[in-house]
């Protein structure tokens, strides 16, 4: 072998050498890095875990200085505004669940409370106009007696209704008629209520039109009296009506209510590039909060 070939062959060497040196670094370099994004997402991970439990802790004493006997939008709890964090902030949403209609009521015993929640139901898609869905698959996958007799299909895969209550608002996404609509129905519903009755001082227009129909004359009534002061005993909404709505009032009574005791949560931390959702569901007894549900999940309203 010539000095020239023998130089060229050490060339070629040190090339795949310093080739095979170059894709070794790049590929120490790659896990070094997504070990390093690893370590990041779990300390955001841990973090948002502790900022959730922090605001169970803030909601309770926040309940400890609450001496009302009803709940609205000019509690302390329903006015928290976006807290600054080291590396970002953190926005913080609470709603009591009966501020919305409780598809409990679809499972109930009570033959008149689950017809009353599905009328709400079916008054509420036509209103928000998802004439696709379809309130009898959503009795049958909440209600169904039979979890055998009823089936589903997702991409030719059968599966059995759930027949009992919802434990999150994001298994509406199972039902084939709600699947690509339920999103729109969230904001409107429940999981649960406080014993199935929704609260005058927090709910929304439609939701009152849709879970108390009798009050649809006196809405306008109700949004306008509460804004300038919320109602503190629900006797007060009888005053509303007059004497000569008393046989409405009666029927309405197990309804309504001014108080709550279950409220929903929502977390949404912007730390850094990251945006994390934390979901919980806790109930106030007296001045003790508790939680009942927690979920890490993504930007909808599970509860």
């Amino acid at each position: 072998m010539n000095k020239n070939m023998k130089k060229g062959s050490i060339l070629v060497t040190v090339l795949i050498i310093i080739a095979a040196c170059t894709t070794l670094v790049l590929f120490i370099h790659e896990k070094t890095m997504n070990a390093y994004g690893t370590v990041i997402s779990l300390q955001n991970d841990y973090q948002g875990a502790v900022y959730a439990m922090t605001a169970v802790e803030a909601l309770e004493m926040a309940f400890k200085y609450d001496e009302e006997t009803y709940d609205s939008s000019s509690d302390i709890w329903a006015q928290i505004p976006p807290i600054p964090l080291d590396n970002g902030f953190m926005t913080v949403y609470i709603k009591p669940l009966n501020s919305k209609v409780p598809l409990a009521g679809l499972v109930s015993s009570d033959e008149k409370l689950k017809e009353r929640t599905e009328n709400a139901v079916t008054t509420l898609l036509s209103e928000l106009e998802l004439a696709e869905s379809n309130i009898y698959d959503l009795k049958i996958w909440a209600g169904s007696s039979d979890p055998t007799g009823e089936r589903f299909d997702l991409n030719s895969a059968p599966y059995s209704t759930k027949s009992s209550q919802l434990q999150t608002l994001a298994e509406l996404a199972y039902i084939p008629s709600f699947k690509d609509e339920y999103k729109k129905l969230m904001p409107y519903v429940s999981i649960a209520g406080d014993n199935n009755k929704i609260n005058l001082n927090m709910a929304s227009v439609e939701v009152i039109k849709a879970f108390v129909p009798e009050l649809e004359p006196f809405v306008e009534d109700i949004i306008s009296t509460r804004e300038t002061e919320p109602f503190k005993d629900i006797s007060a909404i009888y005053q509303l009506m007059g004497s000569a709505m008393q046989d409405e009032y009666s029927k309405i009574l197990p309804y309504i209510d001014v108080k709550s005791s279950l409220f929903y949560i929502k977390l949404e931390l912007n730390i850094g590039d990251d945006n994390i959702y934390y979901h919980l569901l806790v109930q106030r007894k007296g001045t003790n909060v508790s939680p009942v549900k927690y979920i890490e999940g993504n930007n909808i309203e599970y509860f």
